[in-house]
């Protein structure tokens, strides 16, 4: 398959979203992308540190007043996605002040690095309540004006989720996030609502966290942006995209879907110790994958493979 031009100017009229942690880096590119083609945004941002401590709002604002500024719509919003009743007032923003809501991009994060021989049950809590509980509160406070809507929700993964030493904590509430897009899409699709997640990489100040972060001026720079990122999780939001369930990385000039897949493996209805050893070659073979995509379909592949 070869690519291809633009074949138009992809347009948010009418439109309403939501995005959290927007006052920075991709969450921001976020927002202006989607009001610069004319969506009204929610910017949502409490202002906290990269490890999750404070409360700046300044930030957010100045964030909209750049969206505001360019002439697109924006309001800002300052709850903790994490708190009681912050998801809720996230959404009776979008609704008070525009009446609808059309799609939600959980973008906020914090990070943390820890050596593995340090890392405590508490570190990976606070993790999981950002990345994990946080995003999925501000989801199922949205979920009612999405089903009304047949929106859409965009949920934000992490390579290091592939493995990373120095952020282990973050990696773990990462990979979390990926099950709950699997299963979530299950229970949005007869609803009409999609569910997928992005795996963004762009220099920011959470990335240079993440040790692994360039830098680079001029056109380097432009390829390292957030704004170079942000097409992906837009795209997946727009009512025009129709894939459910699906992770795609984003960012560096390159964009792809992201796969959970099973090789052909080894079979024996007697399966012994001394089997496996001795065919692990073709245990670990993954010349031939099969894309999983969902429980159902890989228990009838396994479970019919002797014919009962």
């Amino acid at each position: 398959m070869t690519a291809t031009e633009d074949t138009g100017t992809v347009r948010f009229d009418g439109k309403v979203y939501v995005v959290t942690g927007a006052a920075r880096g991709l969450g921001a590119a976020y927002a202006r992308l989607l009001a610069s083609r004319g969506a009204s945004v929610v910017m949502n941002d409490l202002g906290a540190s990269m490890e999750g401590s404070g409360r700046d709002l300044s930030a957010i604002r100045a964030a909209v007043d750049e969206v505001t500024a360019a002439g697109g719509i924006a309001v800002a919003n300052g709850a903790d996605i994490t708190s009681a009743d912050g998801p809720d007032s996230i959404v009776a923003a979008a609704l008070e002040n525009f009446g609808r809501l059309d799609g939600v991009i959980n973008n906020a994060g914090i990070i943390t690095t820890q050596d593995f021989a340090a890392l405590t049950p508490e570190e990976i809590q606070q993790q999981l309540n950002v990345h994990l509980f946080g995003s999925l509160a501000v989801t199922r406070a949205a979920w009612s004006a999405l089903t009304e809507s047949k929106g859409s929700v965009v949920f934000t993964t992490s390579a290091g989720m592939l493995g990373s030493s120095f952020t282990i904590a973050y990696n773990i509430a990462k990979a979390s996030v990926y099950g709950l897009v699997r299963s979530l899409a299950t229970v949005a699709e007869p609803l009409g609502v999609r569910v997928n997640a992005v795996m963004p990489g762009a220099e920011t100040r959470m990335q240079g966290t993440a040790v692994d972060g360039r830098s680079g001026t001029g056109d380097a720079q432009a390829l390292l942006s957030a704004d170079n990122a942000a097409p992906m999780a837009a795209w997946l939001v727009h009512p025009d995209c129709r894939v459910n369930g699906q992770m795609f990385t984003s960012g560096r000039g390159h964009v792809a879907r992201v796969i959970m897949a099973t090789g052909s493996g080894y079979s024996n209805r007697d399966m012994s110790l001394e089997g496996i050893a001795g065919n692990f070659d073709l245990v670990s073979d993954v010349s031939n994958p099969t894309i999983e995509t969902t429980l159902e379909d890989y228990r009838t592949r396994n479970f019919s493979r002797w014919g009962e």
